[in-house]
C-alpha cells in the first residue's frame, strides 16, 4: 500500500513502504533516518512515481515529500 496523499505521515511507515512495499506494515523499526529514506539508502527510490510524489534527495528532507509515494508503482519496487 502506498503512502497517504495527505494528513499525518509516519517516518516508521515510510520506512515500511521502502523496505516492505507496505506503508501500513506492522513492523516497528528503530533508528529510522529520514535522510536514509530520502536518499535511497534504505532502498532505491522508485522513479516510476510522479516526481511530485517522491523525495528529491536534496536537503532539507521532508516527510511530506513521500505523500502518494508508491514503492512498487509500475512494478518498479524491488527488494
Amino acid at each position: 500500500m502506498a503512502c497517504p496523499s495527505s494528513g499525518a505521515i509516519s517516518l516508521n511507515s515510510i520506512y515500511n513502504e521502502l523496505d516492505d512495499n507496505d506503508y501500513l506494515g506492522g513492523t516497528t523499526n528503530s533508528n529510522v533516518s529520514l535522510k536514509d529514506c530520502s536518499t535511497g539508502l534504505v532502498d532505491h527510490i522508485n522513479e516510476n512515481n510522479d516526481p511530485a510524489n517522491m523525495p528529491n534527495g536534496s536537503t532539507p528532507h521532508y516527510m511530506s515529500e513521500f505523500y502518494s509515494y508508491d514503492h512498487d508503482a509500475g512494478g518498479g519496487g524491488r527488494k
